[in-house]
């Protein structure tokens, strides 16, 4: 689906006068994806609001996740047995949306900082010359020269 600034720029495209063929090779999108915005009318992109396919079967899909001990792979064998077809891949965006079997993430650490004080954590590597000799080192990490 297009973005909205392409949208916005078909239709300034359109208005200037290009057709749809010149539209599409400027921008590098299809000539039926021109047409579809001018015919549609409008530079909003348009929202897609569709049911999952899985949601009447969230209680269901709970359970056996809770029964299966996490394997989706087991939870999908038991819907089909159950009669519900869902992809294996329609199953775990399910669960991932639905926060079945997502670990709640802990913070890495706090970090404290004083009114005016950097905020910024660099954790880029950086090639640094110590001693003579040229080492990536990184913010998080100490960098010293091979000590004797």
């Amino acid at each position: 689906m297009l973005g909205y600034e392409t949208r916005v720029a078909i239709w300034q495209l359109h208005e200037q006068g290009h057709g749809a063929r010149a539209i599409a090779q400027a921008l590098g999108v299809s000539r039926n994806a021109v047409k579809r915005v001018l015919r549609s009318g409008q530079r909003e992109v348009p929202t897609q609001e569709r049911e999952e396919s899985l949601a009447p079967h969230l209680d269901q899909i709970r359970e056996q996740y809770a029964r299966c001990a996490g394997n989706l792979v087991r939870v999908r064998e038991e819907l089909i047995r159950a009669g519900v077809e869902a992809a294996y891949s329609t199953l775990t965006g399910f669960c991932r949306r639905h926060g079945i079997g997502v670990p709640v993430k802990e913070p890495a650490g706090r970090y404290h900082f004083e009114p005016g004080e950097e905020m910024q954590h660099d954790t880029s590597p950086h090639t640094v010359t110590i001693a003579g000799a040229r080492r990536k080192c990184s913010a998080h990490r100490w960098c010293f020269a091979t000590r004797g």
